[in-house]
């Protein structure tokens, strides 16, 4: 996997993804699992932000943000509709 297809982070332990970081042009590239990652990276930087910056949350965090839930919430539909009526 590329450096760009994969979840970046700030390094290789960061929980967080900051502004400044790289950020996957095509969400829909990424595993399920990195995914997630992204999504929890995003959140803990989403916290540190609203924590520490008394303007808010970065306008590219926020952004970012609605990009992974977006992506996330069209992954579940797409298995909502393929799965079995019971």
């Amino acid at each position: 996997m590329s450096p760009t297809a994969s979840a970046p982070t700030e390094g290789a332990t960061s929980t967080c993804l900051g502004p400044d970081c790289a950020f996957p042009a095509d969400l829909s590239a990424l595993s399920l699992i990195e995914l997630h990652v992204l999504h929890s990276q995003i959140c803990r930087q989403l916290d540190r932000e609203y924590l520490t910056t008394p303007e808010g949350a970065h306008p590219f965090t926020l952004d970012r943000h609605q990009e992974v839930l977006a992506e996330l919430d069209a992954r579940e539909s797409a298995l909502a509709s393929t799965a079995p009526v019971h």
